[in-house]
Formats: C-alpha cells, structure tokens, sequence
C-alpha cells in the first residue's frame, strides 16, 4: 500500500507538472467539469481557467494577439493565472519577447514613443506589463520608459485633460512603477462628483488611480468616483456592458472592502455567461473581463514576489554568454564582411543580440519592420536589402544552414554563431 502511495503521489506530480491531471485524481481535490458546477465560486474558477485557454489559443503562429495588444494580453494573464512568467515555460514566456518585440520596434522608429498611439495611454499598458513580467521599465534595453511616460503627461496634455481614463490609466501605470505622483496630476483627474465623461468606466479608472496613489487629499474625489460606480448598477446587477462591468468589478476588489463584494457576484455571472455563451469569445472581451472574473484589478499587477534570479531581459550590460554576429556581403559594389561577439542573456532571442549589439557598440546598427512572420531584417549597417531588387537578409545558423525561424523566434545558446548574408533570390 505504501508503494502504491507512493506511486499514486508521482503520478500526481508528474501531471501537474505537465498540466494534465487524470480526472480521478483531480475529483479527489477539485471539480473539473465546468458544466456541472454547483456553486458560484466553482463557476467562476473554472470560467478562469477556460478563459486563459481560450485567451492562449487566440495567439497567432508567432505567439502574438496581434499588432500592440500583447500587453493587455499578459497583464490579463498575470492577474487571472501566471503570477510569475518563468522562463522554463516557454510556450508563456515567448508572448512576453513578443511583447518587447512590439516596444523595441516602436522605440527604433521614435524613441520618445510620443505618438498618438503611444502617448494617449499605450505605453502605460507596457509598463504595466514589464511589472507583470518582473522587468524593469527604468532600463527597458537602456530606455527608461518612466521618463517617457511622465513626458506624455506634457506632451498629450490637451488629450488627456478631456479624456481622464487614459490619464488615469499612465498614473496607475507611474504608481504600480513606484512612482510619486504631483498633486498638479491629481487635481487633473478630479472631477465634478457624479459627472464623468466615459461613465462608469472612466470612474473606476480614476477611482483605481486614486486608490493606488493613497493621498488622503484625495479622499473625498477617491469616495465620489467609488460611490458613483456603486449607483451606476442596473437593476440585472451589471454595470453597463461587459466592458463597463469589468472595470467596476475591479474596482470594487481594488477597494479591498469584502463586505462589497456581494455587489460583484451578479457582475462576474454577467462576464461568465458573455464568454460562455460565444463558441469564440473576442480577445478584447477576454482581455477586460478574465480579471475582473479572477477578482483581481490593475493594483494587483507585481504584488507577487518575482524569483531571486530575475526575469527581465531587459539588462544586457551582464550578458550571461556572448554569441557570434557576422555580417556578409559580396553581391554589391563594396564587398563586406565583419563579425562581432553579441551579449545575450539566457532566454533572450537573436533578435535581442542585435539589440544588444546595437546598444552596446558604435560599429554596429540595423533596422527592421514587424511582420506577420516577426521582425524582418532590412538594414544591416546602412546595408539595406531593396525587394525591387530582388534582395533580403538570409540568416545561417552555425552550421551554415538557413535558420527554420526567423531572428524573434530564434533562441540561441552560448557558443552559437550567425551569419547574415546579403542574398539575392
């Protein structure tokens, strides 16, 4: 009997390891049949669990939800599932390069990321992931991506004063940052108490940025905003929309006031039935409500401990191993061939060496564009490859080989060398 104990517990171990337990196991701890739920708190984890399923299933053939989404899509994970993004799983961890991917190409065509896109509240969302993800988004590859978001607070001014969600949204962003926020940036997301343009989701962002930053000055525009998404609540219990009632829903476990939750119960079975009842929920709906559905909100992004060896790729002045870059050419007028020893850490992909290496030495410099298929090489070295002309960059592995992936999918090991070849096809 004890061998089979024994036995029995590996057999456990083994399948939580790899994610499937048998479910004559799993009865004995939990019920896994998310159609025979009996109870509330049953529904509501097993819509959690099927909802990050679905949300990881939504991801393309290079691990991405698509074009400057992949943020919302791990803070998403974050708080509904993955409290760490640990490198060893890399089916999680590859969405998180992507995310970098999506900044570190941004930043290469404006480095101040002061666009309308980036500076009316995006890049708030990327530092919120870079928390999420243990990463620093004070040295985010040598950008200091605080200072750029502090600078949107000037720059998008006019913007944000008539659209206090997205302002609200960079403070809580600064605040999760460790951040202190001005008063003069307080008083900018204060309102007439009851009025908010964007209803009830813009008072809960506000609310939330209030309750992050914690100056009891506030107190009384933090209570309105709080009190105004409480008298919002239709009489079926929802907040509005699905996308209105995730936000209240977060809000109100942001409060930390558990005699309220019972005021989110109908909420979150509002959000269960919307994704249940779709046979392909929407990513932006799985985006708002998998939160709010966990009882989790924006405050919760970083609370959890990140591992003592670090998560971040974002640090590549102490590479962990150097790999070799060689540059060739001998199709063009000026014949050319240079190599280069690239920092990389481990679980950082070819591509990050050649922003390494694009940080770390002068002679070096390349450009790229984002693809369906990652980032495509143009430029090597004022090198640029002309589809007119028929040209592209082929990228050999060491043994002299085209790479199967391309440079963002692509995850060397120390030793390894590459080679880009100025190719004609």
């Amino acid at each position: 009997m004890m061998l089979f104990t024994k036995l029995l517990g590996l057999i456990i171990l083994a399948a939580d390891v790899l994610g499937d337990v048998h479910p004559v196991i799993r009865d004995r701890r939990q019920v896994d049949s998310c159609s025979e739920m009996p109870t509330f708190g049953e529904r509501r984890r097993c819509a959690v669990k099927d909802g990050v399923n679905q949300l990881l299933k939504k991801r393309d053939e290079d691990w991405s939800w698509g074009e400057l989404v992949q943020a919302e899509a791990i803070i998403a994970l974050h708080l509904a599932k993955y409290r760490v993004f640990k490198k060893t799983k890399a089916f999680l961890y590859i969405s998180v390069k992507q995310m970098n991917i999506d900044l570190l190409s941004a930043l290469s065509k404006d480095n101040s990321l002061a666009s309308k896109v980036w500076g009316r509240g995006k890049l708030a969302y990327y530092v919120l992931g870079m928390k999420a993800t243990c990463q620093d988004p004070r040295d985010f590859y040598g950008h200091d991506l605080i200072d750029k978001l502090k600078s949107h607070l000037t720059v998008s001014s006019s913007y944000l004063e008539s659209n206090k969600f997205a302002y609200s949204l960079i403070l809580i962003a600064l605040c999760k940052a460790g951040e202190s926020i001005d008063t003069q940036n307080l008083d900018a997301i204060s309102t007439t108490p009851g009025y908010y343009t964007f209803g009830v989701d813009e008072a809960s962002l506000v609310y939330m940025a209030y309750h992050c930053v914690g100056n009891p000055s506030y107190k009384n525009a933090e209570n309105a905003a709080f009190n105004f998404i409480l008298q919002a609540k239709n009489e079926n219990g929802t907040f509005g929309n699905e996308y209105s009632t995730a936000l209240a829903v977060q809000a109100i476990f942001a409060s930390g006031n558990r005699t309220l939750r019972r005021q989110a119960k109908t909420g979150i079975e509002y959000m269960i039935d919307s994704i249940e009842g779709s046979k392909g929920p929407f990513t932006s709906l799985l985006l708002s409500v998998l939160p709010a559905i966990a009882r989790k909100s924006l405050l919760d992004i970083g609370l959890w401990q990140c591992p003592s060896t670090g998560q971040g790729t974002t640090t590549p002045s102490t590479p962990t191993f150097l790999i070799g870059i060689t540059v060739f050419n001998n199709i063009t007028a000026n014949d050319y061939d240079q190599t280069w020893s690239a920092p990389l850490q481990q679980g950082q992909t070819l591509f990050d060496a050649l922003v390494n290496l694009n940080n770390t030495d002068m002679t070096f410099s390349f450009k790229s564009k984002t693809t369906t298929w990652g980032q495509y090489i143009t430029t090597i070295n004022l090198m640029t490859a002309s589809t007119d002309n028929r040209q592209y960059w082929q990228i050999l592995g060491t043994d002299g080989n085209p790479l199967q992936y391309g440079a963002s999918q692509t995850f060397p090991s120390q030793g390894d060398r590459y080679t880009f070849k100025f190719t004609i096809w």
